[in-house]
């Protein structure tokens, strides 16, 4: 079992990730903290594990289950209006607790419940997918789309605790674990960090591992994330190197209209991003390569089912949640690039590099 404190600044909270996690609930949170919980969780997410939670929380208070339909088009400020309608008709109050239970969609959608009831009240993460316990729960950034964009409203608010049980991520999806590890080759991808404890040739395109080994891969990633943001808790600076290969990923997730995993998504908008930096001379064809052995070692591009139109994917793309960071003029958006694996490109002190949108449509028409 570990136990990592992580801080944002003055937000601190413990992050507890291995097997058998939930079952230091109550070593964690004392008895009389919390009135009631709010449990919160998508509907695709296993019935088994969302009452198990129900049942560690509930030795603790009484547990309100709060369900919503499972797909990224729930992701809404309606969503989250419904689910805070409910809590407060079960009898909510500013001593009740949200504990989220699921993946990112759920730990968003809850996120920002907890964040805006009586303007605040406590948020405690439980992630069912690899990817939203390497990737979404090591952020405090909460937020829900709107009809132009992926996470245009939102806000930033730290929960108090995280438990990640390794045998429910082992468990899921071989296809969810593949998104988990798609953001986890773009942590090795845009650090230089050598704490891994692990080789690429502990991958497997089968996406199957072992409890301890996703416990291996989650310590990596914390400790990548927090190099850079335990210094910028806004992810504003440098903190924005992990939205590489989101520009385009985000643009092509909305496009496809659920039919690929965040984790696909930023697995292709790392190689268009990759391409457009080779294009414009700040990338090797070597370092590109590297992109291509990485996410094929995890099957990460192997029989994506892209459908939708290079304009489609164009529409949501100029509607980046990036805006507005540089000043930029009609014919140009801002991306995140490498100017090698582990290198961030800099332009005028910026991570956010200007990329003619004619050759992002180009790279994209192209295909990967």
């Amino acid at each position: 079992m570990n136990n990592k404190r992580i801080c944002f600044g003055s937000h601190c909270f413990d992050f507890i990730f291995g097997e058998n996690a939930l079952e230091m609930v109550s070593f964690y949170i004392q008895e009389s903290e919390f009135d009631r919980f709010f449990l919160i969780s998508d509907s695709g997410v296993p019935d088994p594990v969302v009452h198990d939670a129900a049942r560690q929380f509930g030795r603790l208070a009484p547990v309100h289950i709060l369900r919503f339909p499972d797909g990224e088009e729930q992701k809404t400020m309606t969503t989250v209006t419904k689910l805070q309608e409910e809590a407060t008709r079960l009898g909510a109050n500013r001593r009740s607790a949200i504990v989220a239970v699921g993946g990112g969609l759920t730990g968003n959608v809850a996120g920002v419940t907890a964040g805006m009831l009586f303007r605040g009240i406590p948020l405690i993460h439980v992630p069912t997918t690899f990817l939203a316990a390497s990737d979404s729960v090591l952020s405090i950034k909460q937020a829900v789309n709107l009809k132009s964009g992926k996470n245009l409203v939102g806000f930033y608010y730290p929960p108090r605790f995280v438990f990640a049980d390794t045998i429910v991520l082992s468990q899921a999806p071989p296809r969810q674990v593949k998104a988990g590890m798609c953001e986890l080759v773009k942590n090795m991808l845009i650090t230089e960090s050598e704490r891994k404890g692990f080789t690429e040739d502990d991958f497997n395109a089968a996406n199957v591992y072992s409890p301890k080994q996703l416990e291996t891969f989650i310590e990596y990633c914390i400790s990548a994330k927090m190099s850079f943001l335990s210094e910028d808790i806004y992810e504003k600076k440098n903190g924005l190197i992990f939205e590489y290969g989101h520009t385009i990923g985000h643009a092509l997730e909305l496009a496809e209209q659920g039919g690929v995993t965040h984790g696909e998504a930023i697995a292709v908008g790392m190689i268009y991003a990759a391409k457009i930096a080779s294009r414009m001379e700040l990338l090797s064809e070597e370092d590109v390569s590297v992109h291509y052995k990485l996410l094929n070692k995890i099957g990460a591009l192997d029989d994506i089912p892209l459908k939708s139109h290079p304009d489609s994917v164009f529409h949501y793309l100029i509607h980046d949640n990036k805006r507005g960071y540089i000043r930029l003029d009609d014919e140009r958006l801002g991306m995140i690039l490498l100017g090698g694996v582990g290198k961030p490109n800099v332009h005028n002190q910026s991570l956010l590099t200007p990329v003619r949108k004619a050759l992002i449509k180009e790279v994209i028409q192209v295909g990967i």
